[in-house]
């Protein structure tokens, strides 16, 4: 959700207030012990450019009962680099007292047509947002050769990216055989109708275009959440622990990663339109829908629905 972060960071930074939340219930103050996965818990890779809506998308993830997060890998093409990046994962998990699991960097550079996020966005995520960095270890694979030594370990394997999709392209270019076994993507990028910000529709599809285009072309089934399926305001959840330390570096109007890996759990979470999906040249960010295709592209989120959610992972 990106396209929001440049007026978040002018408005918001070091206030509060600046979203509406979606209800006035009250909010825990401890975010307590975690339950285990379940049984039937789908595997995940995360992989995140570790903006703070990305944290707070990744605390939920590693919360939620029905996610086992197997990795994390770093979209490096995004908000922040790997050295950054494996100390603000480390700091996360262990703000939410999360077990370790591998962390993967990818490269820097974007695809064709790809756009660097401004270093004055990447400066507040490298120290975290809200997060303390701590030292973290590096796994020795890069991000998309991890990714496919999980898909062939572990059946059913599922990637949610919240970040720019280079490591994705990657994997599905140069390891097709192991990008095939991937059961699904589920990615929060692109605007179908939202307004463009200082020329973009939506950052997380305009860093690297290319890769997206490789994602969305692929056989391995994709669900999309663009920025204007995802309800206005700041969840309630964020007014907690840990993530209300993330809220109050900056309190996005759109918490499109955390809205995102809700609908993950919550598949019926909102309204969707099935098609072939691509991004669209002429404006960086934006997706098109070109005619019947196997894409699933929510247009819209139910509040409701993402807050039962928010409650399962966060509830003591």
């Amino acid at each position: 959700m990106k396209t929001w972060l440049a007026a978040a960071l002018i408005a918001c930074l070091g206030m509060t207030g600046c979203g509406a939340p979606y209800d006035d219930g009250e909010v825990s103050q401890t975010l307590g012990a975690a339950r285990p996965p379940d049984p039937s818990a789908t595997p995940v890779v995360v992989d995140t450019d570790l903006g703070g809506d990305d944290l707070a998308a990744l605390a939920f993830l590693l919360r939620h009962p029905s996610v086992k997060v197997e990795a994390v890998t770093i979209a490096a093409t995004g908000l922040v680099g790997c050295d950054a990046g494996v100390d603000v994962v480390a700091g996360l998990f262990a703000a939410v007292e999360a077990r370790p699991v591998p962390v993967a960097c990818g490269r820097p550079d974007a695809g064709p047509g790809g756009r660097k996020f401004p270093p004055q966005w990447r400066q507040v995520a490298e120290r975290g947002t809200g997060i303390a960095p701590v030292p973290g270890t590096q796994s020795p694979r890069p991000a998309g050769r991890l990714i496919a030594a999980l898909a062939r370990q572990v059946d059913g394997l599922v990637v949610v990216a919240l970040g720019p999709l280079t490591n994705l392209g990657d994997l599905a270019r140069k390891q097709p055989r192991a990008y095939a076994r991937l059961a699904g993507v589920h990615a929060m990028a692109g605007s179908v109708d939202g307004r463009p910000i200082d020329g973009l529709a939506e950052w997380n599809a305009a860093a690297d275009p290319a890769a997206l285009q490789t994602v969305l072309a692929g056989r391995v089934p994709v669900t999309l959440v663009p920025e204007d399926a995802v309800p206005a305001g700041t969840p309630g959840v964020l007014a907690g622990p840990v993530l209300g330390r993330i809220a109050e570096v900056v309190d996005y109007p759109r918490w499109g990663d955390l809205s995102a890996a809700a609908a993950f759990v919550r598949p019926h979470a909102g309204k969707v339109e099935w098609g072939r999906w691509l991004p669209d040249s002429s404006e960086p960010g934006r997706l098109r829908r070109a005619g019947a295709g196997r894409v699933k592209v929510y247009r819209s989120l139910d509040v409701d629905r993402l807050t039962a959610a928010y409650e399962e992972a966060f509830a003591r």
